[in-house]
């Protein structure tokens, strides 16, 4: 079913996820805004009606304000907003990493994604529910050496989600874990010196024996996280891969989410395990 004169605004066409949402998306039948950091990389929707893109560093104040210019100017309402930025640099341990560039990949991973959400807030379509979508990414439940910057990035993503759905009864907000991607992301691994091996043979491992995660059950899961709204989806982390939003248990899970606050969010685990009593 076509959804005429809807917006999805892209962070990041230019991403590899953010470039298969923007193609699914215009197939839809939406408009998508969108931005990109190399233009070789959006040549397959540049071209496209409803497909409108601007050149966009996030960390770079001038350009959002940029950004937030020629939203006024066209007069653009969104009512889906995803962010599909990432960058794993720098692969080191934290105290042989350049600060700057430790500092400047929380920016990029994560600060800069809440500055753009935050310039462009106003001009969501006032008087409905709308989107917000963010991305999860691996090491939140674990630790990946040498990703410190990233994963540390995401995890800030998971808790302000939280934050963010507390605050605004008019944002369905939400952060989704992939899975394993055929991406850029995933091939800076390979190719960075300072990445363990342990990860690097698993990383190439992935590359020469898996598909990864269907990019069109990536679109899926979000568009089903945006019918169901904030009483399923709200403040929460999902994982593509492993959570049960399609199939049989779906409906279970759904039960599941509307009676428990906590579950799919940022806890401790096991906190009630073992019990003092003075």
């Amino acid at each position: 079913m076509k959804k005429k004169n809807k917006t999805a605004f892209i962070l990041s066409v230019s991403s590899g996820i953010g470039l298969e949402l923007a193609k699914r998306y215009l197939n839809d039948g939406y408009r998508v805004i969108g931005t990109y950091r190399k233009k070789k990389f959006v040549q397959e929707v540049i071209g496209r009606p409803d497909c409108h893109l601007i050149p966009c560093d996030i960390i770079k104040t001038s350009h959002l304000n940029r950004l937030v210019q020629k939203f006024k100017k066209e007069k653009v309402r969104w009512q889906t907003f995803i962010s599909a930025v990432g960058d794993l640099q720098p692969l080191s341990h934290f105290f042989s990493a350049d600060f700057d560039q430790w500092s400047r990949s929380v920016g990029v991973n994560c600060i800069g994604q809440l500055r753009a959400l935050h310039v462009l807030h106003p001009f969501r379509e006032k008087g409905e529910m709308a989107n917000v979508v963010f991305f999860a990414g691996s090491g939140i439940n674990n630790v990946v050496v040498n990703m410190s910057a990233y994963i540390t990035s995401k995890i800030m993503l998971v808790k302000m989600c939280e934050f963010l759905d507390a605050e605004n009864n008019d944002l369905n907000v939400f952060i989704i874990g992939p899975g394993w991607t055929k991406t850029k992301a995933h091939e800076q691994i390979l190719k960075s010196k300072n990445t363990p091996r342990e990860k690097y043979l698993e990383t190439l491992n992935f590359f020469k024996n898996h598909r990864g995660t269907d990019f069109q059950d990536i679109y899926d899961c979000i568009q089903w996280l945006c019918r169901k709204g904030r009483k399923v989806a709200g403040g929460r982390n999902f994982s593509v891969v492993h959570d049960q939003w399609k199939g049989p248990l779906k409906e279970k899970l759904i039960k599941e989410l509307q009676s428990d606050p906590n579950m799919y969010k940022l806890r401790r685990y096991k906190n009630d395990a073992v019990i003092h009593h003075p």
